[in-house]
């Protein structure tokens, strides 16, 4: 059994024990672009569980500006992740309404990248 193998198990056993601990979070992703890059048209919004941490925490946005992320999210179900982001992951353009119904912007994603499969394990999404 490899490393990544070992990874792979151990983001899937976490998911299973702390699946009360996640909450739902609606996901509206950028489905295309202007000529100059900018979201012209979003996807309906879906639900994503998520370890959601409110914990003010700086962070680099996708400018390279040092600003305070209000809240971080941890998604942990990869399968989850692929299925409602259409096999692309989170993008800085997308939106994320929490719990409390406030709407927050993506500042930067972090997280591991599976080399086999290419997809994230896990989703790190710090949200101003």
């Amino acid at each position: 059994m490899s490393l990544l193998d070992v990874i792979r198990s151990g983001v899937k056993t976490i998911d299973k024990v702390i699946k009360p601990l996640q909450t739902s979070v609606t996901y509206v992703r950028v489905t295309a672009r202007d000529s100059y890059g900018a979201p012209t048209t979003f996807s309906s919004p879906t639900t994503l569980k998520a370890i959601v941490d409110f914990t003010n925490a700086p962070t680099r946005n996708k400018e390279g500006i040092t600003v305070t992320a209000r809240a971080t999210l941890t998604m942990l179900d990869v399968a989850e992740i692929v299925a409602k982001t259409g096999g692309q992951g989170v993008d800085t353009d997308d939106e994320f309404t929490l719990a409390d119904g406030s709407v927050a912007k993506v500042l930067s994603i972090g997280g591991f990248m599976d080399a086999g499969t290419y997809k994230p394990i896990p989703t790190t999404v710090m949200l101003g």
